[in-house]
């Protein structure tokens, strides 16, 4: 379960609803979900992000769509862990390989993310009407939920365990039009200390998080150093 737990454990941060300029596309916001990436509004043609820890590269991240919104490939390169995911849309999914092991993402004809198989260990959705995540399920049971507001902005996520809550991350918003990602997370856990995460951003005319600057504290006694990270993005639209 913990590996599942991984998979999970950068939950969604950000909100959407349906394609349109100023939304999101549902796949892509669900990728960025579970790939830890920030997304971006509109009719999305590619996005190419790079994260730097201390003035180092720590992650780039490189993904195409097609006009329809459906991803046709992802490349995650971890440079501080050396491992890459790479992922090509074929026969109506999304497969690849993931730290040298097969992944693939289940889809619709809609183009809507259905199920996940990591090397055997498969998880699957529900939506909401919106077509973002609502509830996760590992082996029948529910190991998750995400909650949003009347906007379709995600406000809570919740992780199940040993039938309780065993971590959750509740979001709030600078300004949910102007600065879709910029907000402050608070994850409270049981068994580990907790932390609080704040992301502020600088926005091109069409809403790209173009830098971003994330900081995470999370707490101690003694409490640590935060840790800050800065993410770059570029996006080409249709």
């Amino acid at each position: 379960m913990k590996k599942i737990h991984s998979l999970l454990f950068c939950a969604s941060l950000f909100s959407g609803t349906v394609l349109a300029d100023n939304h999101y596309i549902p796949l892509l916001y669900n990728l960025s979900t579970i790939f830890d990436f920030n997304p971006v509004k509109g009719a999305v043609k590619s996005i190419d992000t790079y994260v730097q820890e201390n003035g180092v590269v720590k992650n780039k991240i490189a993904l195409k769509l097609n006009k329809q919104g459906c991803i046709e490939s992802l490349e995650l390169n971890d440079v501080s862990s050396g491992s890459k995911t790479s992922l090509k849309f074929k026969n109506g999914n999304l497969v690849g390989e993931k730290h040298g092991k097969p992944i693939s993402f289940v889809l619709s004809n809609k183009c809507d993310l259905l199920s996940t198989n990591e090397n055997g260990d498969e998880l699957t959705y529900t939506l909401n009407s919106n077509g973002m995540i609502k509830d996760t399920y590992f082996l029948g049971q529910k190991i998750a939920e995400h909650f949003y507001d009347g906007d379709s902005n995600l406000i809570r996520s919740e992780f199940y365990g040993s039938g309780k809550v065993m971590f959750k991350s509740e979001i709030t918003y600078v300004d949910k039009i102007k600065k879709p990602l910029d907000y402050k997370l608070l994850n409270t856990a049981v068994y580990k200390e907790g932390y609080i995460a704040t992301s502020s951003c600088d926005y091109s005319v069409e809403l790209v998080p173009e830098v971003c600057k994330i900081t995470i504290q999370r707490a101690g006694n003694p409490v640590p150093n935060p840790v800050v990270m800065t993410a770059h993005t570029k996006a080409e639209f249709y």
